[in-house]
């Protein structure tokens, strides 16, 4: 739905549709999803002007591990301005955390601690934290980063002898920045990602990123009203486009929730 969704408002605005594929979580990036990003593509008619065309390709020249380095150069900026807290939480510590309603733990109040390998740098958020997000539509939306992503991670733990990864928040701000990207399409799903990195942009001066316009569709969901996973999602495509469907079908939808965004912006949906 998104890739739709995408298309279309580029060929309405005269836009550029770029393929970008977040990687560096290795432990996500399975290749028969990389495969049926493309396989989807080609089903749906799509042909994005800039990024990779195939597999092979994007392994050979878009993949994020080429650009850690400057992945890093962001986090050590964020470090230097004193923005971050070395955190050594286990994932237990942080649910507990959660269920007893607390957003944060006392790793915060730490002077030190990003030196530890064992710690995972995480950003200090302000507890009253407002940031203007951009809508596609020129709606102006305000959001409290604390009430959405209190202190979200900037780099994971290292383990020796490799440096701990960035995390989603800053290479995706990083790519987008230095793309040039001017119009980003979401899932709902993401919205506490965005308000995360326009606030990142503003940190780091990365004011063009400010002006960015976003825009977020509400997501697909199963029989039992629950998000598709990407499996489940690309299962689905992967059976339309094996019994011979067109997707037409989807193509429909995509235009339907198109519409409702629209009137909803302009605050005139009856339904």
């Amino acid at each position: 739905m998104n890739f739709l969704i995408t298309e279309h408002l580029a060929r309405e605005v005269g836009a550029t549709v770029r393929l970008r594929i977040d990687d560096l979580d290795a432990e996500r990036a399975r290749p028969e999803y990389l495969e049926d990003i493309f396989g989807t593509l080609a089903w749906l008619g799509i042909d994005p002007e800039e990024g990779p065309h195939d597999p092979e390709e994007h392994h050979r020249t878009w993949s994020q591990r080429f650009r850690l380095p400057r992945y890093h150069v962001l986090a050590d900026a964020l470090r230097a301005g004193g923005h971050l807290y070395g955190c050594t939480c286990s994932r237990r510590d942080r649910t507990l955390l959660r269920q007893n309603e607390r957003p944060i733990c006392a790793c915060r109040d730490r002077s030190s601690g990003l030196d530890d390998p064992q710690a995972t740098w995480r950003l200090r958020v302000p507890e009253h934290c407002p940031v203007q997000v951009r809508s596609m539509f020129g709606v102006q939306v305000i959001a409290d980063l604390y009430d959405l992503m209190p202190d979200p991670v900037v780099r994971q733990r290292s383990v020796a002898p490799t440096i701990g990864r960035p995390a989603y928040q800053l290479a995706s701000l990083a790519d987008d920045m230095d793309h040039g990207t001017t119009f980003i399409v979401r899932g709902q799903d993401l919205w506490p990602s965005t308000v995360c990195q326009v606030y990142l942009a503003g940190l780091l001066g990365m004011r063009t990123f400010q002006q960015v316009r976003f825009m977020h569709h509400p997501l697909l969901l199963d029989a039992a009203g629950e998000k598709l996973s990407k499996s489940e999602g690309a299962l689905s495509i992967r059976a339309l486009r094996e019994r011979g469907s067109g997707p037409e079908e989807l193509r429909a939808m995509a235009d339907v929730m198109l519409a409702r965004i629209r009137a909803d912006a302009r605050g005139d949906r009856t339904d």
